[in-house]
């Protein structure tokens, strides 16, 4: 049986059984070599419950994304001595991702009274120092949980004092942890909220098996977890392509015309309003927005420009595919404009026929199944856990808008007559400076999301980058880029690592919007005169091809780096320092740096 047939009959079933019986046959796969996966990852479970059932519906959703687990299940109930052992069997296994599933009663106690705030001390003083005590012993993520605040007098008049105190536990465990780059809050409260207490919970299994959980909720709470693993390994979708007629609003705008379309505060018209208000939010969380329609572009931009209810206004879509030709052609022409990949690419389609054809032609792409009615579009796109990140950085909340802007750029290169005059057009600000606290988790972004103009390809997490800043062996570099256009953030990262004379350029990687701006030649230029300042002899760098990166293969010799003896087939070169001589740059101007280089 295939990996395929053996989720599909595990999804089909919903029963926890059936995800046992599949866990088990996809472990066999996968310890065989004898399935495909696109990424691998190490994850343990400590509980104060029976957790192998939830276990067993992470490894077969894992699997139907293509993600191969190697999990290691701790003993019942031995969550403090795992953590605290560091020769513990926890830390042997150096998972990736480790998740901490416990109920208040295991810390409290099983009488205690947690309307007290002597319980509400202990519990979130024991989990602070089962936080420390494991990031002193493993680098990767503790994701801990709050607690199911189930009301136990759901029909009485008087109020439950529980509810409130377990809400005020919950809150802080979601204050304390929020700044924390490894430590990772899953709100297993809300998520029972939304499934419905009553429907999450299982009396039943809990006094059988000391399984708290009903096997919907299993299923639910697998699929969120899910999306922790995701956003650790960089699988992210990116943009959201959305077709127009009866998605965006109700109708034919080429034959209904402005005024007949379904778009507004009232049913018809309400549902794809709120529609709209959903993938706002996407694009407040920095997710990219597109157009792919089969219609005239002039009636599509004229409700878009003018429609009194329409909230997506040109600004907010990074690329616009508007004609008769197919969709999956289309797509094609977005993943060129934008300079993504086609699979980080969401499309939303009302016809079944679009939909299958783009499964076909371009798999790759997420092509998701929307309900006929439109009233549930906004419950099927909140319910998609592919653009699901662990936090939010100042340039993830702004990509939305700094696509968007782009587009005007390639608008205006388009309609100048030469390179110069565009880049001069573009009054182009740049500033580089040495990272701080403040670029933490932005720096660990860049290294583990780049691939295109990435030198090297090395990965960090914001705990390794961490550690670099307080390291006097290591420099780490970042720039930002504005225009006229807009802010395009943090685009340019260069860590370094220095040692005597020599310093060696371990990662160099640009944001691909950037490219061929003279910024990267500017970055370039930076860090020797740096280098040149700081009395160092020679700058090393590298180039490590990947599939995706071959844009920068001849990089460092274009930078004029000469290629060590010996070393063609690791492509590692030296600039010495003392043929450096500063370049000015026209169209670039010099703002907030560490040390000012205008031209």
């Amino acid at each position: 049986m295939s990996i395929e047939e053996i989720i599909a009959r595990a999804r089909h079933s919903g029963s926890w059984l059936a995800h046992r019986q599949a866990a088990g046959e996809l472990r066999v796969l996968f310890s065989q070599g004898k399935a495909s996966c696109r990424s691998r990852a190490r994850i343990a479970f400590l509980s104060s419950f029976t957790i192998e059932p939830l276990v067993d519906y992470i490894m077969v959703e894992a699997a139907g994304e293509g993600i191969a687990l190697e999990t290691y299940t701790a003993d019942y109930g031995q969550f403090n001595q795992e953590v605290l052992d560091p020769a513990s069997r926890l830390y042997q296994h150096n998972p990736e991702i480790t998740v901490l599933a416990v109920e208040y009663e295991s810390i409290a106690g099983a009488g205690a009274n947690l309307i007290t705030p002597v319980a509400e001390k202990t519990i979130i003083h024991h989990l602070i120092s089962l936080a420390e005590a494991f990031k002193k012993n493993n680098t990767g993520i503790l994701i801990v949980n709050t607690f199911i605040n189930m009301p136990r007098w759901p029909l009485h008049i008087l109020s439950d004092d529980s509810v409130p105190m377990i809400r005020q536990i919950n809150q802080k465990i979601l204050q304390i942890f929020a700044e924390d780059a490894q430590i990772q809050v899953c709100d297993l409260d809300e998520l029972a909220a939304y499934y419905g207490y009553s429907r999450a919970m299982s009396a039943e299994m809990l006094h059988m098996a000391r399984i708290p959980f009903s096997e919907g909720f299993l299923s639910l709470s697998s699929r969120k977890l899910i999306s922790y693993l995701r956003a650790h390994l960089g699988l992210i979708r990116k943009c959201l392509v959305l077709d127009c007629d009866n998605t965006l609003w109700g109708g034919i705008i080429g034959e209904d015309g402005m005024d007949g379309i379904q778009l507004g505060p009232d049913t018809p018209g309400r549902e794809y309003l709120d529609f709209q208000k959903t993938i706002l939010e996407l694009f407040g969380q920095g997710v990219i927005l597109a157009i792919n329609s089969k219609n005239n572009y002039d009636d599509v931009m004229k409700v878009i420009r003018e429609h009194p209810h329409m909230l997506l206004r040109e600004q907010h879509f990074a690329g616009m595919q508007i004609n008769w030709d197919p969709k999956p052609v289309n797509m094609k022409r977005l993943a060129e404009e934008i300079n993504i990949g086609l699979d980080s690419f969401v499309f939303v389609d009302d016809s079944p026929a679009e939909r299958e054809m783009m499964r076909q032609m371009l798999p790759e792409v997420l092509t998701l199944e929307m309900s006929a009615n439109p009233s549930l579009y906004s419950g099927t796109l909140r319910e998609t856990n592919v653009f699901a990140r662990a936090y939010l950085t100042e340039e993830d909340r702004q990509r939305g808008q700094i696509y968007a802007a782009q587009r005007q750029r390639t608008e205006l290169q388009e309609s100048v007559s030469s390179l110069e005059e565009f880049l001069t057009s573009l009054e182009m600000v740049v500033s580089i400076r040495l990272a701080k606290d403040s670029d933490i988790k932005r720096a660990a972004q860049l290294t583990q999301r780049t691939n295109q103009f990435n030198l090297t390809t090395r990965r960090y997490t914001e705990t390794d980058i961490s550690s670099m800043l307080t390291d006097d062996g290591w420099r780490i570099y970042v720039l930002s880029l504005k225009d006229k256009f807009g802010d395009n953030g943090t685009v340019g990262l260069a860590i370094i690592e220095c040692k005597e004379d020599t310093w060696r350029i371990d990662t160099f990687l640009m944001s691909c919007r950037v490219i061929g701006r003279q910024v990267e030649d500017a970055f370039v230029n930076y860090i020797l005169s740096e280098a040149k300042n700081c009395g160092v002899r020679q700058v090393k760098s590298e180039y490590i091809p990947t599939k995706k990166n071959k844009l920068v293969a001849d990089f460092w010799e274009r930078m004029n780096f000469e290629l060590k003896a010996g070393d063609e087939k690791t492509s590692r070169r030296i600039f010495g320092i003392s043929e450096f001589i500063p370049v000015e740059f026209t169209y670039l101007v010099f703002e907030n740096s560490d040390r000012n280089i205008k031209d």
